[in-house]
This record gives structure tokens, C-alpha cells and sequence, in this order.
């Protein structure tokens, strides 16, 4: 997750500005000096349950202004109604996807877990596989399906997209209303406990590239029917994730024929999370940089970036990204949602952006009516 400076606004709803910490803080004090001034003075009778409650409500107090300095430097929640997720929804947009005929009732396709072992990266992580309905449909027993592939931030877990973004609900819903052909999305683990790879290959490290780009794609394939074609995948990921779907779209251009990145950031990253993924070489960290990649390189892959309207660094990146672009990368920048760095403002992002990555992928499945039996998928 890259890191966000404080967002300053006027008024103590703002959970990312000085004078709610401030009131924080004055309160704390206020409780440390009742707390002291009264230790010895409650009477005998309740003094230890008094005494007991000051305590708990100081360890209180440290813990939501630890929260809230946390909030300030990563800008996750800007308003009560941001962290109560009571913002208003975005503007639903046609869709872009182009499946055309009537939207038919809603389908459950259906979350697999499965364990991907990479032959090439040595790497064998667990993750989740959606398949559309249609897909035990009798009809489609000989189609084979384009690919989304997702990834999370860090730290975090393929169950995020399933939890906290309701991933099958999503898809299930744009599937039927036509918005997009029905698609396989892989949702691989792609960080190590504890450790942000960024998804590259790291200089004497883990190959999480190699194995994200190159043996998660042939894991796939020998599992499902998924599409062989070329440019039948694309990547979407939120916040790191947001950043390795750019990053290995760009590098592998004859698999991905999109890219998607909510609250992403298009530069590489080296702090206590990372380590040193590049041992000082200079060309390598230069390859895994997208917003350097943009600037020197026509890059024929387009992308769909989106970040909160009250995530400053985020939308920086996405503004340094078009600077550096000039033209070389097509980019479509989709609504912002009121919000900061979070899965409210993400689930509001992911309908739009699934629509439109579903527009550069292949429809090599027709939206088929799906069997009674696949209804409860």
C-alpha cells in the first residue's frame, strides 16, 4: 500500500484533519489528569471499578489516537461517513462492455479455492477461481473463457476481493445485465506474509512476476477452459495490487489486453515493507517502473485508472502517470467516489471498471441462458 500524506480539511468531521486529532489528544489529556487527580479520592467502596474503568478508557484513548495518526498518514477514512461507508453511490454509467440483447435473470457462478504450484517460479500459493454460471451450462461444455486477473493490495489476501468487494455478487450482476461476456477471474495470492514483493522479480529473490504472469496463466489452463488467444486476459488490482496489474500488463502485452488500477500507484516502492527488491540495479527497478515505462515507450495497452476523491496521493499518481504518458498510453480515468483509501471506495469503483475491462476482451462465450441447475451455482 503506498503511503499517503495527510489530507487537510476545515472541521472536526474530517477524520484526516489537525483539529480532530487535536480534540483527541485534548481529550486524552483530559483523562490522564481526572485519572490522577482522582486516584486516590474515589470512595473506598467503588475506588478499584473506578479505578479499573480510568485505565481502560486511557488504553482506549492511546488506541483511537494511534488510529487516528495511522488514518492521517495513509488517508484511509476522511469522514465519519467515509469510515461508516454513508457516502452517496456513483453515478451508474451504460455500460461500455457492448454484449448486446436483454438482461436476463442473475445467475450464481461459482468461487473455487485452489492451490497454484508454478513449475518455473517455484512458487505455490493458494487463490481463488470465479466461473461465470454459463459455464456448467451443456452449451458451453466446448467454449473456453477470457480471464481477469485480479490482484490485492498489502497486506491482505485473494479473500478481500470475495469479502469486503463482493466479487461473485459483482460479476454475477454485469454478467446478466450484458455489461460484460461471461469471464473466469483468478484472484492469486501474490505477496508473501509479511513481506510487500510488489509482484516483480525481485534482484536474488522471490520470482513473484514469473509467477503471477507466466505459472498462474498455465495453471489456469490446465485446469479450466480458459481462452489461448492472444490479449484474452487483463488485470485489475486496488491500492499495490493496483500497481502490479499495470506493472505486468505492460510487461507482458501479447497476454493482458487491459489494465485496471483503483488507488493504485505507478512507481515503484522501497520502504521496510518491501525491502530491497533491486539491489541497486538501476535498470531493473527502471523496468518495473510504469510511470517511467509510459514516459520512454509507446505502451499499446490501455488502462482504467479511479482513486477516491479524498485520496490526494492516489489521484497524484494517476496525475504524474498522464504527465509522464503524453499520449504513448491510452488512459481512461473513471468517476472518483467520494472516499479515501478503502474498500468503500473500491466497491464503488470495481461495477465500472469490470464493464470496461470486459470491452477489450474477446467474446469468444456467448451470454447463454443459463440451465436450472446452474441458478444455484
Amino acid at each position: 500500500m503506498t503511503t499517503a500524506g495527510p489530507f487537510r480539511t476545515a472541521g472536526l468531521m474530517a477524520l484526516t484533519g489537525w483539529p480532530f486529532l487535536a480534540l483527541l489528544c485534548a481529550l486524552s489529556i483530559a483523562l490522564i489528569t481526572v485519572t490522577m487527580v482522582m486516584w486516590n479520592r474515589w470512595p473506598t467502596g467503588w475506588a478499584p471499578v473506578l479505578r479499573l474503568g480510568c485505565l481502560l478508557l486511557l488504553m482506549a484513548a492511546g488506541a483511537v489516537v494511534t488510529a487516528d495518526v495511522v488514518n492521517r498518514e495513509f488517508g484511509f477514512y476522511t469522514s465519519f461517513d467515509d469510515l461508516l461507508g454513508r457516502l452517496p453511490p456513483v453515478t451508474a454509467t451504460p455500460c461500455s462492455a457492448g454484449t448486446g440483447g436483454p438482461p436476463v435473470a442473475p445467475a450464481h457462478g461459482r468461487i473455487e479455492h485452489v492451490r497454484l504450484t508454478g513449475s518455473v517460479s517455484g512458487i505455490s500459493r493458494d487463490a481463488l477461481v470465479y466461473l461465470p454460471a454459463v459455464y456448467a451450462s451443456p452449451a458451453a461444455t466446448h467454449s473456453h473463457f477470457p480471464v481477469i486477473e485480479l490482484f490485492h493490495g498489502y497486506p491482505g489476501g485473494p479473500g478481500a476481493w470475495q469479502h469486503h468487494l463482493g466479487m461473485t455478487a459483482v460479476l454475477d450482476r454485469e454478467i446478466a445485465a450484458r455489461c460484460m461476456p461471461p469471464v473466469i477471474v483468478v484472484v492469486p495470492t501474490d505477496s508473501e506474509p509479511g513481506h510487500d514483493g510488489e509482484c516483480v522479480d525481485a534482484v536474488d529473490g522471490r520470482r513473484n512476476e514469473t509467477y503471477l504472469a507466466v505459472d498462474v496463466p498455465a495453471q489456469l489452463a490446465a485446469r479450466y477452459r480458459v481462452s489461448t488467444a492472444p490479449r484474452s486476459w487483463a488485470a485489475m488490482g486496488y491500492s499495490t495490487g493496483g500497481f502490479c496489474a499495470v506493472n505486468i500488463a505492460f510487461h507482458h502485452p501479447a497476454r493482458y489486453a487491459a489494465a485496471a488500477a483503483l488507488s493504485g500507484y505507478f512507481a515503484p516502492v522501497t520502504d521496510a515493507s518491501t525491502g530491497d527488491l533491486y539491489r541497486g540495479r538501476h535498470s531493473v527497478r527502471q523496468w518495473n517502473n510504469p510511470q517511467w515505462q509510459a514516459a520512454h515507450r509507446h505502451v499499446g495497452l490501455p488502462l482504467y485508472v479511479v482513486a477516491g476523491r479524498a485520496d490526494p496521493e492516489a489521484q497524484r499518481a494517476i496525475d504524474h502517470l498522464k504527465a509522464a504518458a503524453r499520449g504513448r498510453v491510452a488512459i481512461t480515468t473513471g468517476e472518483s467516489p467520494d472516499g479515501g483509501h478503502n474498500f468503500t471506495v473500491w466497491s464503488k469503483a470495481c461495477p465500472a471498471a469490470f464493464d470496461w475491462l470486459a470491452g477489450h476482451l474477446p467474446v469468444s462465450v456467448p451470454l447463454l441462458a443459463p440451465q436450472p441447475q446452474d441458478l444455484g451455482g
